[in-house]
């Protein structure tokens, strides 16, 4: 399953016009490497319900680090198909199905967001609050002709996000499209700590990475093809190493290695 769903995804970037890295071959926090304007590290589930929170730690760190959007794209959770045109989320990381992944590339955004188990979607409350005024009625006169509350429609004028099923109707009455559409790179990626990672490094990574450390250099472990990702002071350049004593896996993450260099531009 998760094989084909690789397959599948990278079909999708390339027909695209992104630059690709298969990573599923490896242990890594992510599956595919993709870049074309900006860089994706995309995690392919079956059922997103593996997704834990150390993988969505790893995951964001990284992009933290790359500058780059992190993205988990399956199938199911728990036992329900994921929906086309949803975009959800798991520990603060955008999840989606390979429908709506095509859709976001071809520049066809979706509007609706799983929020705890609820769809809702985001709307343009400066022009909602314009609308209302344009024709010529309260808060209070909006609410009554939704069934809803006077502070509903004052929240709604200020929030900017509300349930499909309400947005739905503010439609159907003002006549005009209210929804703004979501996107995958929307939020802002906050690096957490990196010392999950370092407390599980054999001596010689630990011993690499005080090393790189030592020379100024600011570097952390990854779980990914590469074992550290070093940044020079100005973070304009990238360095990607592998640290390894075991000649027989090796090689492959060389392989990978030097994809990866070359899309991330380490």
């Amino acid at each position: 399953m998760k094989a084909e769903l690789v397959s599948r995804l990278l079909g999708i970037l390339h027909d695209e016009g992104f630059r690709t890295s298969d990573c599923s071959g490896t242990r890594s926090c992510f599956d595919i490497l993709a870049k074309k304007r900006e860089i994706l590290l995309i995690k392919a589930l079956g059922n997103i319900e593996a997704f834990s929170r150390i993988n969505a730690m790893e995951l964001a760190n990284l992009a933290e680090l790359l500058n780059a959007v992190p993205l988990v794209i399956g199938e199911q959770m728990k036992s329900a198909r994921l929906s086309t045109g949803v975009i959800y989320s798991r520990y603060e990381v955008h999840v989606i199905n390979a429908e709506t992944f095509g859709d976001i590339l071809r520049d066809r955004m979706p509007f609706i967001h799983s929020v705890r188990g609820n769809y809702c979607v985001r709307i343009d409350s400066q022009l909602l609050g314009r609308l209302r005024r344009g024709l010529d009625l309260t808060q209070e006169e909006l609410a009554t002709e939704l069934g809803v509350s006077k502070q509903s429609i004052h929240r709604y004028e200020n929030s900017g996000r509300i349930s499909l099923d309400i947005a739905n109707r503010l439609m159907d009455f003002l006549h005009e499209e209210i929804r703004i559409p979501g996107g995958i790179a929307e939020d802002e990626i906050h690096q957490v700590s990196g010392g999950i990672l370092e407390r599980n490094l054999t001596s010689l990574k630990k011993t690499v990475l005080r090393e790189f450390q030592s020379i100024g250099l600011s570097s952390q472990a990854t779980n990914a093809p590469f074992d550290i990702l070093s940044l020079e002071n100005s973070h304009e350049k990238r360095i990607l190493s592998i640290v390894s004593d075991d000649g027989r896996r090796i090689g492959i993450k060389v392989e990978m290695l030097t994809e990866a260099s070359e899309i991330i531009g380490g």
